[in-house]
């Protein structure tokens, strides 16, 4: 376990090294992570008549703590739902779709974070293969509330979850809306005292770069423990 921790720090540094040197809040904190134990495809990106749908059932995880409590790297169980009823637009080099509202918690029977959200926004990468779904807007303010967790009455909150290894690879459907896909998933959750202080919130692109490394790490964390992986 103390490998895996060791191993799950230096992912955390690593992927804030390889970012762009973009201006950050400085007052932002950084404190909970996830990562999955496995490498089964836990995500389901589901398509309706009238939009798109996102859920993760029972996933095991593992919760890194980083800030306002026990600093741990704990495996639990991740659930999650989110739903958009908006439209699939080009972005430059991305396809992005806004307006997702939805949930997560991560515990089994402990509540050690749960997440409520509104009007996050889901970025694919031009290929399809990768996607982050980010919560910048601070006209639609995230709830956080946890059993574990002693958090400060933040000014404004953020998350950015990362998604893996898409298949099928992403596609816009000829009503506008994406496609179904399954895939595995990273995030990181923050929160800042002071949004006018020292910068802005980092790009987009910025947060998945830094959740992708860690994601990877994570990976290997997984194989030094020995723990067997299963392949979708």
């Amino acid at each position: 376990m103390k490998t895996i921790k060791k191993l799950a720090g230096s992912a955390i540094v690593a992927a804030f090294l390889a970012t762009p040197a973009l201006a950050i809040d400085f007052n932002s904190v950084t404190f909970a992570q996830y990562t999955q134990q496995t490498s089964n495809k836990v995500v389901q990106y589901g398509a309706t008549a009238s939009g798109n749908t996102l859920s993760i059932v029972r996933a095991p995880v593992y919760f890194v703590i980083n800030a306002f409590g026990p600093l741990s790297f704990t495996p639990t169980i991740l659930s999650m739902s989110g739903s958009s009823t908006a439209a699939v637009t080009s972005n430059g080099p991305q396809f992005q779709q806004l307006g997702w509202n939805g949930s997560m918690n991560f515990g089994d029977g402990t509540n050690y974070l749960t997440v409520n959200f509104a009007n996050a926004t889901f970025s694919f990468d031009s290929a399809g293969g990768s996607a982050s779904l980010i919560s910048t807007d601070p006209n639609h303010p995230i709830s956080y509330t946890s059993n574990v967790l002693t958090l400060p009455a933040f000014t404004f909150k953020n998350f950015s979850l990362a998604f893996t290894a898409i298949t099928p690879p992403f596609m816009v459907g000829s009503n506008g809306y994406g496609s179904p896909f399954s895939a595995n998933t990273a995030g990181s959750f923050a929160g800042s005292t002071d949004i006018g202080g020292e910068g802005a919130i980092p790009e987009p692109a910025s947060w998945a770069m830094m959740l992708l490394g860690f994601g990877a790490v994570g990976t290997m964390a997984r194989r030094r423990s020995g723990m067997a992986t299963v392949a979708a």
